[in-house]
């Protein structure tokens, strides 16, 4: 395997708790406002997806200080990262090696930005409530389970008047004020999967961006 050094920020992106799920879950095992979330993203058309392309960028004041370049199969779980010109190829179905294992958490970290909707259907091991909130409706997910990178984490999401996030705080374990508060915007359709292609920080210093996203069909 040839040699890989992984440029992973864990200070200024998130680490999702749960291990990505791919099949689809039923409305009655996931809350209502949670599923109409998932599915106004095309949660449906998400079984036709033969493998998925992005790359997870990160930029703060102007300078990037990330890129991931990921390809995906959601079926066989296999997965390539690509950062500064190195290469790995794991399977997540397979038992991982430390290098693997290290990739794995930027992976599920960036799948977590891209398709956090999804997760509300997808992944278990959470608590989904509604608290009231001033921003509007809200979708909160407690992470319970002690099996993901990070149990314990928190996320808040401002749903808008089409079912979509709108923005999220991300409170991490333990901690009362969020650590980090970003917009979802510049929706993209891909195939019938819409995506937030931008996150800024409410100062506008930070901007966590997707490129290159490409969907395949089966």
């Amino acid at each position: 395997m040839k040699k890989f050094i992984l440029p992973i920020l864990f200070s200024i992106a998130i680490i999702s708790c749960k291990n990505e799920k791919n099949e689809e879950t039923t409305v009655e095992e996931t809350p209502e406002l949670a599923m109409q979330v998932a599915q106004s993203s095309g949660l449906e058309n998400w079984k036709d997806v033969e493998s998925m392309e992005f790359t997870f960028n990160i930029e703060r004041n102007g300078e990037t200080l990330a890129t991931r370049a990921w390809k995906w199969n959601p079926n066989s779980d296999q997965v390539t990262l690509d950062s500064k010109g190195e290469q790995i190829t794991y399977n997540r179905t397979q038992q991982m090696d430390s290098l693997a294992q290290s990739a794995d958490r930027a992976f599920i970290n960036d799948v977590y930005w891209l398709l956090p909707q999804f997760k509300l259907a997808w992944d278990t091991g959470k608590q989904v409530t509604y608290p009231d909130s001033t921003a509007g409706k809200m979708v909160q997910v407690q992470y319970t389970g002690d099996d993901g990178y990070t149990p314990g984490d928190r996320y808040d999401m401002v749903i808008d008047e089409n079912m979509m996030i709108n923005k999220w705080m991300y409170y991490p374990k333990g901690k009362t004020e969020p650590a980090m508060i970003t917009s979802f915007e510049d929706y993209k359709d891909y195939g019938g999967i819409k995506i937030a292609t931008n996150h800024r920080s409410e100062d506008g210093t930070l901007n966590i961006y997707f490129s290159d996203i490409n969907i395949t069909k089966k």
